[in-house]
């Protein structure tokens, strides 16, 4: 019988509540972010030195610094693979393709 009542209690102060002024406020955000394609290519050689292959390793980055840090990423996972690398005298390159 205490449930019923405290129950019903709730139910009218709901009711006295809900005469109130309901306001919606919504906001909207737009964030927008530039991604740019980093990439590496790397070239297999055999144990002549003459190339057996080629593989571009590509991933969207927001800025030059994140683009440094997955190229070395990339370089690192294939020194623990095993592989032996050498980076080739180049500069950074602009090119759109």
């Amino acid at each position: 019988m205490k449930k019923m009542i405290l129950l019903a209690t709730f139910c009218v102060a709901g009711l006295f509540n809900a005469n109130g002024k309901v306001e919606k406020k919504i906001e909207i955000k737009k964030a927008s972010v530039a991604f740019q394609l980093c990439g590496v290519l790397v070239t297999y050689y055999n144990s002549e030195g003459q190339p057996t292959g080629q593989q571009l390793y590509t991933s969207d980055q927001p800025d030059i610094l994140a683009c440094t840090i997955y190229q070395n990423g990339v370089i690192a996972d294939l020194q623990r693979q095993g592989y032996t690398v050498k980076k080739a005298e180049t500069g950074l390159s602009n090119s759109i393709y």
